[in-house]
């Protein structure tokens, strides 16, 4: 998150004395800087709020420097496109507005990018045209525009994908990353979507909608109408789909701290490259995440890393999305600096909060104070780093779910509408504060909390050739 401990904290208790209306998931999305979440406005209900922020937080952990483009790694820097070349002329303002986004700009350049004429929709004033896709296995990248031909300055509030009888974007991260403002005129834009499930089950023919609202200050209210809501047909060519990217068979086993990740195979493709790690059930510790995952292309010392931008998880996988350079056919490896891993064995947390103690925990490094609030109580629990180590964030979380002394078990986000919170993102502020809403019920202590993430790091650097 941006700014200091201090003005992080400052807004989030602000917020909590007006209701909870001014905490935002979205706040706290950003701060992950890839955008895996839902749009800057859209709503949701205080039980899916949650579970959303959970998930926003989990893939967190996986995302410990996520650059939106790809950064050298070598003495030379990557160079961008000097000029546009085997580039449709309706793509060549596309080009130059994604020139800061890799996997854009290079798919565009290599010509995997389809041009696509007269689809277009409008209401009040507004127009939106899809000028051209990339559609592969795993995703959907699209460029478009938007015609503004009012005098009202405007937002996109939302953009998805829908197809008629199938959830064609897997929710929260199939969302857009670049919402943006719409001033009077034209505005260029593109995304990058990912399917939900196999690529052979989707419909021959999906919509983009997009929701404008109205750009003005202060949070939107429950009963704001857009601006226009525009809805643009895009036919899929499925054959095309299956065709597209390059499909790196693996089949081999990573070993970090004694602990296994099986990579089956890496897919290279438009919309960026795909990695679907597996860990072993053999495995005796719980494995969170990866410790700064990247893929290395070039070689003789010079490297192009691209960093994930995107975790998701369809079909029960969990997936991590990286960006790409649709124009070369360098060597490429994966690399990454170790895992975020727990014994098996130590995955409760029990705590007294009436006498705010911390009886079990997996180590010495977890304590717990109450914040308490007219609508209830929240757990804040601070992590303190050991000294001189890399410290990590967004890495402590615990499930939604807690039981009591009496085995009932009870769920904050039912008992309370605080969202599990975590500052502070700048690096050099230890303890790194969690809260969790307990609300001012009053239960049989102590209360036993299951870990899904802590920050239990395993450095130890491995790598893996994915292309000669």
């Amino acid at each position: 998150m941006a700014g200091s401990e201090e003005k992080l904290l400052e807004e989030y208790f602000n917020g909590i004395s007006a209701e909870l209306e001014g905490i935002s998931e979205v706040k706290m999305n950003a701060a992950i800087r890839s955008g895996m979440s839902g749009p800057a406005r859209y709503r949701i209900s205080a039980g899916n709020r949650f579970s959303v922020s959970i998930a926003v937080v989990l893939a967190a952990v996986m995302l410990f420097t996520i650059p939106r483009i790809a950064k050298p790694a070598g003495t030379q820097s990557a160079q961008a496109p000097s000029a546009p070349f085997q580039v449709e002329d309706r793509l060549t303002a596309h080009l130059w507005n994604s020139i800061n986004n890799t996997t854009i700009s290079t798919a565009i350049e290599a010509g995997r990018v389809q041009p696509v004429s007269g689809v277009s929709a409008q209401q009040n004033g507004f127009i939106l045209t899809v000028d051209g896709i990339a559609a592969d296995r795993k995703g959907i990248l699209i460029l478009y525009s938007l015609q503004n031909n009012t005098d009202q300055k405007a937002l996109v509030n939302s953009l998805h994908l829908e197809g008629k009888g199938y959830s064609s974007l897997n929710y929260p991260y199939g969302w857009s990353l670049n919402v943006r403002d719409v001033p009077a005129g034209i505005t260029l834009g593109y995304e990058i979507l990912q399917w939900a499930g196999g690529f052979s089950s989707l419909p021959e023919e999906v919509s983009l909608e997009l929701s404008l609202g109205e750009n003005k200050p202060g949070t939107k209210a429950a009963g704001d109408k857009p601006l226009a809501e525009l809805s643009v047909p895009i036919t899929l060519d499925k054959e095309k789909m299956a065709q597209a990217g390059e499909l790196n068979t693996i089949n081999k086993t990573l070993t970090v701290g004694g602990q296994e990740i099986f990579i089956k195979d890496v897919y290279t493709a438009p919309t960026g490259i795909y990695l679907e790690p597996a860990y072993s059930e053999q495995n005796t510790k719980q494995i969170f995440s990866l410790i700064n995952p990247r893929f290395l292309l070039g070689g003789n010392g010079n490297f192009t890393s691209f960093s994930p931008v995107r975790t998701l998880v369809a079909e029960g996988q969990e997936i991590l999305v990286f960006g790409n350079d649709s124009r070369s056919t360098e060597p490429l490896k994966l690399q990454l600096d170790g895992i975020l891993a727990l014994d098996k064995e130590a995955m409760k947390v029990v705590i007294d909060t009436e006498k705010q103690q911390v009886i079990k925990a997996p180590d010495h490094n977890l304590t717990v104070s109450m914040y308490t609030t007219e609508r209830g109580t929240t757990m804040i629990l601070n992590h303190y780093s050991a000294p001189g180590k890399k410290k990590f964030y967004n890495s402590l979380i615990f499930d939604g779910k807690f039981t009591d002394s009496k085995g009932q078990i009870h769920s904050s986000q039912d008992l309370y509408d605080i969202p599990p919170y975590q500052a502070s993102a700048d690096q050099k502020s230890i303890p790194v504060l969690n809260y969790v809403g307990l609300g001012s019920n009053k239960y049989a202590q102590p209360l036993t909390f299951t870990i899904t993430s802590y920050p239990a790091p395993i450095n130890e650097k491995v790598f893996l050739t994915v292309r000669d």
